[in-house]
C-alpha cells in the first residue's frame, strides 16, 4: 500500500472487490454473521492515531499493516449492503468499517488531524452499529451535586438503568422464551420463569474471546467475558451435540443456569442465537432405561461417535436428540410401563450394535 493512499482509492478498490463476491450463495443471515465477526476482529486491532509525527511510529506501521484487512472487510460490507434485503445492521457495520478505513489511510499518510477526526467518528459508528453494545456501556458522568433548576441532587435515590433481553427458561420440560429485565451494573441475575414458575440464574458478560477445541466426541468451549466493572471471567465446558454458536467480540452473552447451578444454555443476546449444552456423555433414553453407568451405554455412545457423527444426517439427528432427549427421558422415568417397553426395544438395538462391533 502506498503511504500517500487516499481514502477514496481504498474505497474504490473495496468496491471493485465487492463486485466479485456472491453473498447470496451463503445466504444473508450467514453473510451478516461473517461480516459481524470479521468487522469485530478488525475493530479490535485498529490503533489510536498518534498525537504527533515521528520517525518509525509504531502506530503508523500498525495502521499500514491493517490496510489489506480493512479493504477486505470493507469489500464484504459493500457486497452485503448491495443486496436489497440487507438489514439496517449491515449498513451500520459498513459505515463503521468505512470510517475506520478512512482513519487508517490518514494515519498512514501522516494526516493526523484528519485521522483523529475519522477515528472518533468511527468509534461512535461502531458503538451505534452494535445492537447490545450500549447496554453494557459505562454510565455517563455523574450529574452536578445539586441542580438549582430541577432541585435534584446527585445523591437522590434513583432507579438503576435497565433494559429488556430475550432469554429462554433453562429448566427441562419448559424452555419457554420470554423478555426479562436486565441491569447492566450486575453480572448475576435471578429470574423466575412465568410459565413453569421455576427459578433460574443468568450470568451476563461481553464476549472478549472464544476458543473452540475439537475433541473426539465433543467440543470444548473456552469463553472469556468482560463485566461492566472491568473484571473478566473464564467459562469452560464441553458440548456434544456439535451445534454451531455464532458469536463476535463484544456480543452480549447470557449463561443460564438451573437453580442447582447446572449450566444449560448460552444465549447470544446480540444476534438472538442460543446453544443448548449437551454433556459429552449424554445418552438420555438409554440412561433412563438401563440406569446411570450401565454397560449397555458404551455401545450406544460408540455408535454415536463412530457412525452418526461422520455424516450430516447423523449430526442433525444428534442435535435434535440432545434438544428433546432430556424431556423425553424424564417422561419415560415417570412411567414405569413405558420404561419397561423402552428398555425392551433398546435391548434389541443393543444386541444389533454389539454384533456390528460397537462395544
Amino acid at each position: 500500500m502506498c503511504a500517500a493512499l487516499q481514502p477514496e482509492e481504498l474505497f474504490q478498490a473495496a468496491q471493485a472487490r465487492a463486485a466479485q463476491m456472491d453473498v447470496r450463495r451463503q445466504g444473508m443471515a450467514a453473510a451478516l454473521e461473517r461480516l459481524r465477526a470479521d468487522a469485530s476482529a478488525l475493530f479490535a486491532r485498529i490503533p489510536e492515531p498518534p498525537l504527533y509525527k515521528r520517525a518509525d511510529d509504531p502506530a503508523q506501521k500498525a495502521a499500514e499493516a491493517l490496510l489489506p484487512e480493512a479493504e477486505k472487510v470493507l469489500a464484504m460490507a459493500f457486497a452485503v449492503t448491495s443486496e436489497p434485503e440487507a438489514p439496517a445492521a449491515a449498513h451500520g457495520i459498513r459505515a463503521a468499517v468505512q470510517a475506520h478505513a478512512e482513519a487508517l489511510c490518514h494515519t498512514v499518510s501522516g494526516r493526523l488531524t484528519e485521522a483523529e477526526t475519522s477515528w472518533r467518528k468511527a468509534l461512535e459508528l461502531e458503538r451505534a452499529a452494535h445492537p447490545t453494545r450500549s447496554l453494557m456501556s459505562a454510565p455517563p458522568a455523574p450529574p452536578p451535586v445539586f441542580n438549582k433548576a430541577t432541585g435534584q441532587s446527585r445523591y437522590d435515590p434513583r432507579e438503576a438503568p435497565h433494559a429488556k433481553v430475550k432469554l429462554v427458561c433453562p429448566n427441562t420440560g419448559c424452555k419457554r422464551i420470554g423478555d426479562y429485565d436486565f441491569t447492566p451494573s450486575h453480572a448475576y441475575h435471578r429470574y423466575v420463569c412465568p410459565a413453569c414458575n421455576t427459578p433460574f440464574m443468568a450470568y451476563f458478560g461481553e464476549l472478549r474471546s472464544l476458543e473452540v477445541e475439537a475433541l473426539s466426541s465433543s467440543n470444548r468451549y473456552h469463553f472469556t467475558v468482560d463485566e461492566l466493572g472491568g473484571s473478566s471471567a473464564r467459562i469452560d465446558f464441553e458440548e456434544a451435540s456439535g451445534a454451531e454458536f455464532p458469536a463476535a467480540r463484544k456480543d452480549l452473552l447470557a449463561f443460564l443456569y438451573t437453580e442447582a447451578r447446572e449450566l444449560k444454555v448460552v444465549v447470544n443476546a446480540t444476534n438472538g442465537k442460543l446453544m443448548w449444552i449437551s454433556p459429552a456423555a449424554s445418552c438420555f433414553l438409554a440412561t433412563a432405561a438401563f440406569g446411570e453407568g450401565a454397560p449397555e451405554l458404551v455401545a450406544f455412545r460408540a455408535f454415536r461417535d463412530e457412525v452418526l457423527r461422520r455424516h450430516g444426517l447423523g449430526r442433525a439427528f444428534i442435535r435434535g436428540y440432545y434438544r428433546h432427549g432430556p424431556g423425553l427421558a424424564e417422561w419415560v422415568v415417570r412411567h414405569p410401563r413405558v420404561r419397561t417397553g423402552v428398555r425392551g426395544v433398546l435391548t434389541l438395538v443393543h444386541r444389533g450394535l454389539k454384533r456390528s462391533g460397537h462395544t
